[in-house]
């Protein structure tokens, strides 16, 4: 199997959708670990649920992987589809963002 048989099967809305629910999780502790690194982990996600100056620069911080898999899908790999799930689940991060507010 190919590249482009790969990237052809791997061009669904679902692939987008699962990597855009999950990329954020691992952006969260990617930022726990540049922004308060000797911190515990139950600390920083009470800054991130609390109603503080913090938590929209965490979950902007976390949202990040998805802006670089979003480079990959539409500019690099040419995968529209994956490229849209990935656009929508970033837009329900964002409205997680809001209502938080």
């Amino acid at each position: 199997m190919n590249w482009s048989e790969i990237k052809y099967k791997s061009n669904t809305v679902w692939l987008g959708l699962v990597s855009g629910i999950i990329l954020p999780v691992f952006g969260f502790f990617i930022s726990k670990w540049v922004k308060f690194g000797d911190g515990d982990l139950i600390t920083y996600w009470h800054m991130l649920i609390g109603k503080n100056i913090y938590s929209s620069e965490i979950l902007t911080f976390s949202l990040l992987p998805n802006m670089l898999m979003f480079y990959f899908y539409f500019f690099q790999w040419k995968t529209d589809q994956a490229a849209k799930g990935l656009i929508f689940a970033t837009l329900i991060w964002v409205a997680i963002i809001f209502l938080q507010y």
